[in-house]
C-alpha cells in the first residue's frame, strides 16, 4: 500500500517558515525536514523496486503480534528487550533498520556488513560502534540509544510523514492529531496503519516469516483499535507506572531534547502542555481498551513489578498469550531476575510539583489508583499490589 501524508508535510513546511527562530534553529529545522523529505524519496523508490525484485514479500501473513505501548517512560523498552532476547521467536526493528524500510535496502545493508565480516575482520562495524558511542554519550544518559539495539517502531513512519514522532524535532502543537490514529475518518486510518503492516511484512519476509513481530512504541497507544483490526489476533502489553513519576519524567527527557535542538522556552511550554494532555488521556484510553479486549490478548503491567521481578512477569505473559519458555530463554530471564536486585536507575528528574495538574490526575485518573496500587505521594510511590 503506497501512502505518503502529504497534508502533514505541507503544514510542517508553513510551520517552520512561520517560526520567530533564529537563523541557526531556523537551518536546523529546515535541514532535518529536508533530510527527511530526501528519506522518504529513496524510501518510496526502494519499496518500488521491492515490487519487482522481492515480490514475496506480498505474501507473507504476519502471525499475531505483540505490541508493547503505555505512556514514555512506563518501562516499554525494558519489557521489549526482555521478550526479543528469545532469539528464534521473534523479529523487530533494530534501530538502523528503521531507516530503511524496504526489502531491497535491508539485503544491501546486510551485504556490506558481510563483507566488512569476510574481509576486513568487522573493522568497519567496530569504527561505526566506537564513533557511536561517542557522540550518543550524554543522551544515552537519558535513553539507551543503540543502533542494533530495539526502538520504537512508529520511527518507521517517518518515512510517509504520519509518525507522532514528527514532534521530537518539531514541537509544534498543531500536529497533535497525529496522536489520534483511531478518531480518524476509516479511510485515512486504515492507509496509515495499512502502510505500517507492510513495513513489518516486508520485515518478517527478511527475518523470517514464521518469527512474531514484537514492537515497543508509546506513540501507537491512540492507535490500539486501528492495529487490532489492523492485524487480526494481536496481542497487547500495556506498560503502567504511577502518573506523578512518568508525566515529569518523560517531560523533563523531551524537554532535553527540545532545549538540545534550540528550541525557546515558550514554544518547550506550549508543546509540554500538550504532551502533559496526551499523557493522561493514553492513561484512560489504553485501561478502557484493554478491558474491552479477551484476557488472552492484552495484559497490564506495572512499572515497578517489572523492575521487581521481570522473570515473573515474562513467564506470566508468555502463559497468557500461549507461547513455551525454552530452556535457555529461561535461564537468559533468570540472569535478568537477579541483575533487577542491584538495578538504579540514572534518569533523574523534578517530581510533579504542579499542584493543578495533580489535582486533574486525581480527579480524572482516580480508579486507576486504586487498581494498580498507586499512593498518592510525590516520589516513588507505588504500593504492593498485584499485577491486573
Amino acid at each position: 500500500m503506497a501512502y505518503f501524508d502529504f497534508a502533514t508535510w505541507g503544514r510542517l513546511a508553513r510551520l517552520i517558515t512561520r517560526e520567530r527562530s533564529g537563523g541557526k534553529r531556523k537551518l536546523f529545522l529546515f535541514g532535518v525536514f529536508g533530510g527527511l523529505t530526501a528519506m522518504s524519496a529513496v524510501s518510496a523508490l526502494a519499496l518500488a523496486l521491492d515490487n519487482l525484485l522481492f515480490r514475496g514479500w506480498r505474501r507473507v501473513e504476519p502471525q499475531p503480534p505483540i505490541f508493547i505501548i503505555g505512556n514514555g517512560r512506563s518501562g516499554t523498552t525494558h519489557l521489549h528487550r526482555l521478550l526479543t532476547a528469545d532469539q528464534g521467536r521473534f523479529s523487530y526493528f533494530k534501530t538502523y533498520e528503521l531507516l530503511m524500510p524496504a526489502v531491497v535496502q535491508k539485503k544491501m545493508f546486510q551485504g556490506i556488513a558481510l563483507i566488512d565480516r569476510r574481509c576486513l575482520g568487522g573493522a568497519g562495524a567496530r569504527w561505526l560502534q566506537a564513533k557511536e558511542g561517542a557522540s550518543l554519550e550524554e543522551v544515552r544518559k537519558l535513553h539507551d540509544w543503540q543502533s542494533t539495539g530495539s526502538e520504537e517502531d512508529d520511527f518507521i513512519m517517518l518515512h510517509n510523514f504520519s509518525a507522532l514522532s514528527l514532534i521530537w524535532p518539531f514541537p509544534y502543537p498543531e500536529l497533535g492529531y497525529l496522536y489520534d490514529t483511531d478518531r480518524m475518518p476509516e479511510q485515512d486510518r486504515r492507509r496509515i496503519v495499512g502502510w505500517y503492516r507492510d513495513m513489518v511484512k516486508r520485515q518478517l519476509y527478511t527475518n523470517g516469516p514464521m518469527l512474531i513481530h514484537c514492537a515497543k512504541s508509546p506513540q501507537f497507544t491512540l492507535k490500539m483499535r486501528a492495529l487490532a483490526e489492523t492485524f487480526p489476533g494481536a496481542r497487547f502489553v500495556v506498560m503502567m507506572r504511577h502518573p506523578y513519576e512518568c508525566i515529569p519524567s518523560l517531560i523533563d527527557l523531551m524537554s532535553w531534547y527540545w532545549r538540545k535542538m534550540g528550541a525557546s522556552d515558550a514554544v518547550i511550554e506550549t508543546e509540554a502542555r500538550q504532551f502533559r494532555e496526551k499523557m493522561i488521556e493514553q492513561f484512560r484510553y489504553a485501561v478502557d481498551v484493554a478491558d474491552d479486549m479477551p484476557t488472552d490478548r492484552c495484559a497490564m503491567v506495572r512499572f515497578e513489578d517489572l523492575l521487581a521481578d521481570p522473570k515473573a512477569v515474562v513467564l506470566d505473559l508468555y502463559h497468557r498469550f500461549g507461547l513455551s519458555v525454552s530452556p535457555a530463554f529461561d535461564e537468559y530471564l533468570e540472569g535478568e531476575r537477579q541483575h533487577a536486585l542491584s538495578f538504579r536507575s540514572k534518569h533523574e528528574y523534578e517530581g510533579l510539583n504542579d499542584e493543578a495538574l495533580r489535582q486533574r490526575i486525581d480527579t480524572e485518573l482516580d480508579d486507576l489508583f486504586a487498581r494498580f496500587g498507586w499512593l498518592r505521594e510525590q516520589g516513588d510511590t507505588a504500593a504492593s499490589a498485584p499485577a491486573p
